[in-house]
């Protein structure tokens, strides 16, 4: 390496150096190895910004890297907006004595407003797929959408609000989904791509008041679904023409044949292969960890991780307010974001215990959904009663990546699958954006 890149020996690259300006002797960590420079100290001024960081950068790579993307830069679990200077400003236990360390990470350009499709009441819940979006309204219908915002169908299936959404199946010739209404009931549907055909095939009666959440399995072989009766319970994901043989029981054990279905125009009343009592109060959010293992949370403030096989409770974690939302992502596939009644999103790892690994801050309201990134274990998607969506980096706790601020009422809903983010909330209308691939 040339004299001049080494030590306090290395280039003032700010452009933006202060008279009389101190310097800080600062460290260069990334898991872009690509990218990656030697680990020694360098001196920069106090006031370098991450414009000057970025040059620092590209100066040290200049003769092994024929280009240099742009970075951002974190620093005490926190992402550098400004000057150095000024990110430190309010930490009384950071000495100028000592060498920082700034890890940085390759920029990912801006969430693209892309379209917008207008419903008539609230949109409670959206679920990418494909080329399509899913989404649950509170006119008491299900809607087909294009990624395009294109209108496929209409679905007038429930008597109530639909609360949650989600995909069975996918594929060219349409879709099987189910979909979670405040009138009780889960409603399982096919749908036919060429045809624009809709048939309601199992009605799913079990709870005792308003479904809040629904969650499909890996294997799309199961689902569940959470309620304000306090109660989990889990679904056959497969649609059946037949009636429930466990409604054929005669109370002996033995069963009878099961019936055939009676008409093409009257869906199949199913009931759940099983029940999950544990929480206190209504169950809000629900996801699977794995095909045998799923998570629920509550507004009695507690995250619950349920063993199918069991059939019962797992492990249990505390937290301080009402939970509204759960998602499992991140490293190993396996941390748990949740959202509620509080300003902060927090991450968990179950392994740990209630500890709260993370706990991301920058939301002015309630949080009401959040959805990880699908290509990226450290990424993920915020929505709001703010009317905001945020996008995080989880090695920064207070600053997110990108704020968009579309919607003009309370966001409930939000979902991130490819190349978009789709949200959707009490101003009527389902949002997508456009994100750039992450690194």
């Amino acid at each position: 390496m040339p004299e001049k890149e080494k030590g306090s020996g290395a280039p003032s690259t700010s452009g933006k150096e202060e008279k009389g300006d101190k310097e800080i002797q600062i460290r260069l960590k990334t898991e872009l190895t690509e990218y990656s420079v030697e680990d020694t100290p360098f001196s920069v001024p106090f006031s370098i910004d991450p414009k000057g960081l970025n040059s620092l950068v590209k100066n040290l790579l200049a003769s092994s890297c024929d280009s240099v993307p742009e970075f951002d830069w974190i620093c005490y679990n926190d992402l550098v907006r400004g000057k150095l200077s000024e990110h430190l400003a309010s930490r009384e236990d950071v000495s100028t004595e000592s060498v920082l360390v700034l890890e940085y990470v390759e920029k990912c350009s801006a969430p693209a407003p892309d379209t917008v499709a207008n419903h008539d009441d609230w949109v409670s819940s959206c679920r990418l797929n494909g080329d399509l979006v899913l989404t649950g309204c509170y006119d008491n219908t299900v809607n087909i959408w294009s990624t395009q915002g294109e209108k496929k169908l209409v679905i007038p299936g429930h008597e109530g609000p639909v609360k949650a959404v989600d995909w069975i199946e996918c594929t060219d010739r349409g879709g099987i989904f189910v979909s979670a209404s405040h009138d009780q009931k889960l409603n399982i549907y096919t749908w036919n791509r060429q045809q624009n055909s809709i048939e309601n095939i199992n009605t799913c009666k079990g709870h005792e008041r308003s479904v809040e959440c629904v969650s499909v399995s890996p294997n799309k072989k199961h689902f569940i679904s959470g309620s304000f009766d306090s109660m989990v319970k889990v679904w056959g994901a497969t649609p059946s023409s037949q009636d429930d043989p466990s409604e054929n029981n005669d109370g002996d054990g033995s069963q009878e044949a099961k019936k055939p279905r009676p008409s093409a125009s009257k869906p199949v009343t199913r009931t759940p292969l099983q029940t999950l009592a544990g929480h206190k109060e209504a169950v809000s959010g629900v996801a699977w960890r794995s095909n045998e293992e799923l998570v629920s949370v509550s507004w009695d403030h507690t995250v619950k991780i349920w063993e199918l096989e069991l059939g019962g409770l797992k492990s249990e974690l505390v937290a301080n307010k009402a939970l509204f939302s759960v998602a499992v992502g991140g490293e190993s596939g396996q941390q748990l974001l949740v959202g509620g009644a509080e300003r902060s999103i927090r991450m968990y790892d179950p392994k740990a215990g209630n500890d709260v690994k993370a706990a991301f801050t920058a939301h002015t309201g309630w949080v009401t959904a959040v959805s990880w990134a699908p290509a990226s274990p450290q990424h993920f998607v915020s929505a709001s009663h703010d009317s905001s969506l945020r996008v995080w980096d989880v090695r920064s706790n207070t600053t997110p990546l990108y704020e968009m601020t579309g919607h003009s009422d309370k966001i409930l809903a939000c979902h991130w699958l490819n190349q978009f983010i789709v949200s959707g909330g009490a101003d009527n209308q389902l949002k997508f954006y456009k994100m750039a691939e992450l690194k």
